[in-house]
């Protein structure tokens, strides 16, 4: 069996887990955002797609002056981001610990102070060392090459502390009940990816807007990676503004569609399905757009909550196609688990 598969599936155990850490290390993570007022969020490949998500639903939602970044890029830049990231909380998004991006671009911002927070699925690494506190979750660290289960895991963590801290019960109670029934969902995914990947496809397009950018864009790289067909991420609408053009009837077309079920949207989705783009709508209880496969989770969910089905269905659909394309999806050639810089 794939190791990729086995991961996917380990998903609900692996978030239930998590939260029950989460809630039991309460005092010491609250400790440590008690205060703060600005956020970094960092990271390299996957864990900077979701450092933007987690760098949008923190400043929407407390209206902290908070952005994301690469790590490759502070390290590079590091005097030029002296305001961004002096006296700042930064958080760290690693699955290994041992990114060497990640490692010399907290040593490069060491004399500006920073107070360092470290999301990571493994123990006793570099990274927990330069960390004022570091969330460990080693459960969820994926053995395969291309990351699953450690993303939504990565995303669900950052979701949940967001909820609890600001007590969202709404939030709260949508990541709780995925945690604990999504491996139904999962199932669902499944017989849905096996009909997808038979249509003739060749590229991939992932859209989705506000706090689901960066998993949005997590999607993306998963076809990127996982089955190696070319892919995109775009915020909805604008993918109007010139992305369009390339949309055809080789075009597999992602949409989470969250709170706006309203005309432009719609309208959007049925002029895409008119150009013979494949597209389906990922959403909560389901939109209804002719000639448009809608997939729904089942429940009414909040627009940071939707992320995790939303990703869940891009991985699988990834999966599925790695057949067809002849890709390894546990060891794809030319990538690694995590890059050593020389």
């Amino acid at each position: 069996m794939s190791l990729t598969h086995k991961e996917i599936m380990d998903t609900p155990a692996a978030l239930r887990k998590t939260m029950s850490y989460i809630d039991e290390n309460w005092q010491k993570i609250t400790g440590f955002l008690d205060g703060k007022k600005r956020f970094v969020f960092l990271g390299s490949g996957s864990s900077y797609s979701l450092a933007r998500s987690m760098a949008v639903m923190t400043y929407m939602h407390t209206g902290f002056p908070t952005t994301a970044i690469s790590a490759g890029d502070l390290l590079l830049h590091a005097p030029r981001y002296v305001n961004v990231v002096s006296d700042a909380a930064v958080i760290c998004i690693s699955r290994s610990g041992l990114t060497s991006e990640m490692n010399m671009a907290l040593d490069s911002i060491k004399p500006f102070n920073p107070q360092v927070a470290s999301l990571i699925c493994a123990n006793d690494t570099p990274l927990e060392q330069r960390s004022t506190i570091s969330i460990n979750t080693p459960w969820a660290f994926d053995t395969s090459v291309c990351q699953t289960r450690t993303v939504t895991n990565f995303y669900f963590s950052a979701a949940y502390i967001l909820a609890k801290k600001l007590g969202d019960s709404t939030l709260m109670e949508d990541l709780i009940h995925i945690a604990d029934n999504c491996g139904e969902f999962l199932l669902k995914c499944e017989k849905i990816a096996d009909d997808i990947v038979k249509k003739n496809w060749t590229h991939a397009i992932t859209l989705a807007d506000a706090e689901l950018e960066g998993i949005a864009e997590n999607g993306s790289l998963a076809f990127k990676e996982i089955c190696q067909l070319p892919s995109n991420y775009y915020h909805i609408l604008d993918s109007r503004h010139g992305p369009m053009v390339l949309f055809n009837k080789d075009t597999l077309l992602l949409a989470a569609i969250g709170e706006n079920k309203d005309k432009p949207v719609l309208n959007y989705l049925a002029d895409m399905r008119d150009k013979e783009t494949i597209v389906v709508a990922v959403s909560d209880v389901g939109v209804e757009v002719s000639g448009v496969l809608s997939v729904a989770y089942g429940r009414k969910l909040s627009q940071i909550a939707l992320g995790l089905p939303f990703i869940m269905l891009c991985q699988f659909i990834s999966f599925k196609k790695a057949a067809f394309t002849g890709a390894d999806p546990d060891q794809p050639s030319g990538l690694s688990s995590w890059i050593s810089l020389g």
